[in-house]
């Protein structure tokens, strides 16, 4: 009698976004399961949809294109996508089962969006499982932070893009150099801090000389400004722009702008 567990234990093993949201911010739970008030999180408290206009998309989009929203949450730039004429396909790529099933139906529709075009996928950032060069554009909005191999993962999108295709990385906050370094030196005083004084941590920020995992709940890593180019660069991506939105993650609150890099296979 063969027993194979594997499928079963990364299904059950795979880290549900929207409930490691409730578990480290429980505030979460005002807009996590309700659409109408996600969707006004996105677009009235946080800055991300505003940060995506800036885009020209029109020159990123071309007639007939496929287009891949790798990390896509609850939809709502899947749903701003569908509203291309010249789209053909968004695929709609999370691991979150309540994001894919039960919350991006209702954004689609409050955006008024193409429910037709749209395929749902459930899924990791690898192995992406399209043939190469499949797709013409791929765009992730504030998700690339939480890869644990940034050039991994962008090598495995630059396979599955077309030749010349497009990656968009959106709403990210890259640190300067010098401000990394800083954050770096403090998380490690604390971690050597911790471990002289024997302060037990079931789980702790992690650091390296590529990133800084500092909220190992939700998986947000900072990797500075220079790191995001190298590794781009590294990937096979050449800096078509980069795009400065001028605004803060929150509405309300001052921090480092929503920055988006555009991307060309090269």
């Amino acid at each position: 009698m063969k027993i194979n567990w594997i499928h079963k234990q990364t299904e059950i093993n795979i880290s549900q976004f929207d409930k490691a949201m409730e578990d480290s911010s429980p505030e979460s739970q005002m807009y996590i399961h309700n659409s109408k008030e996600y969707l006004a999180r996105i677009s009235e408290q946080c800055n991300y949809l505003d940060a995506v206009k800036l885009v020209d998309w029109k020159s990123c989009l071309k007639m007939g294109c496929s287009v891949l929203d790798l990390g896509c949450g609850g939809g709502w730039l899947t749903g701003y996508l569908s509203k291309f004429e010249c789209v053909r396909t968004v695929y709609a790529l999370d691991s979150s089962k309540y994001f894919l099933w039960e919350m991006m139906p209702e954004i689609i529709k409050l955006m008024e969006g193409r429910q037709e075009k749209i395929v749902p996928i459930e899924g990791l950032f690898t192995p992406l499982m399209f043939e190469d060069g499949a797709l013409d554009v791929v765009v992730a909005s504030s998700v690339l932070h939480h890869a644990e191999s940034l050039e991994t993962v962008l090598r495995e999108i630059k396979r599955v893009l077309k030749r010349n295709g497009l990656l968009l990385v959106l709403n990210e906050t890259p640190s300067s150099g010098i401000r990394h370094t800083l954050s770096l030196s403090k998380a490690f005083m604390k971690i050597f801090l911790n471990a002289a004084l024997h302060n037990y941590r079931s789980i702790s920020v992690s650091i390296s000389s590529c990133g800084y995992l500092y909220d190992p709940k939700l998986g947000d890593r900072d990797y500075p400004l220079w790191y995001w180019r190298e590794a781009l660069a590294r990937a096979g991506f050449s800096m078509v722009d980069t795009v400065d939105s001028g605004v803060p993650t929150l509405k309300d609150k001052k921090g480092r702008n929503l920055i988006h890099f555009l991307c060309r296979c090269t």
